[in-house]
């Protein structure tokens, strides 16, 4: 059997199913154009191309502000009497592995978009390649920002009953572990 690391254990299994169906709508989207040629496919990129960097750049944006949050809450909780759960840092884990993807790719779709493919006399061939190339990576980058915000939202709401005055949590640990002990996922 396949170990997908921090993947498996975070239950986070709706998030990514989350993820994946907004992948597919988006993608099918792109397929119901249907066929394109290469002249139909530059008139569609640079149509499309506002919107990519602006995709791009607010994925970016969002990712790295989810990033400083999260350092917060670690920070937070290692000088905090409460003891979290390690489910809440193994989503911890896999929305900052998530959201490095997505300031990874958000950049390559930044570069892309800013490279002028209309005057590049040797592409005119591969339009249509490019068209779906550009498609798929904005597809993945908008799955990968849902299933960060369902696994963000998830939490949250499991933070917020930790907070509220008569709720009792999943994220608590019975108690703190000692830190010298404590093994690492």
């Amino acid at each position: 059997m396949t170990s997908f690391g921090p993947f498996e254990r975070a239950e986070i299994g709706g998030a990514l199913v989350g993820g994946l169906v907004a992948v597919v709508a988006l993608f099918v989207a792109v397929i119901g154009v249907g066929s394109i040629g290469d002249f139909e496919a530059l008139r569609i990129i640079e149509a499309v191309l506002p919107t990519a960097r602006f995709l791009a750049s607010t994925a970016i944006g969002a990712s790295v502000t989810v990033l400083a949050l999260l350092l917060t809450l670690i920070g937070l909780s290692l000088t905090s009497d409460i003891s979290f759960h390690a489910r809440l840092y193994r989503r911890a884990r896999v929305v900052t592995i998530l959201s490095v993807v997505a300031i990874v790719l958000g950049a390559a779709i930044l570069l892309a978009v800013t490279t002028p493919i209309g005057e590049a006399e040797g592409l005119a061939s591969s339009y249509d390649a490019l068209y779906y190339v550009m498609a798929g990576a904005i597809a993945l980058l908008g799955g990968l920002m849902v299933t960060i915000g369902l696994i963000l939202s998830a939490t949250l709401v499991g933070l917020i009953e930790l907070a509220h005055p008569e709720g009792s949590n999943r994220f608590l640990a019975e108690e703190r572990p000692n830190p010298d002990t404590t093994q690492r996922d």
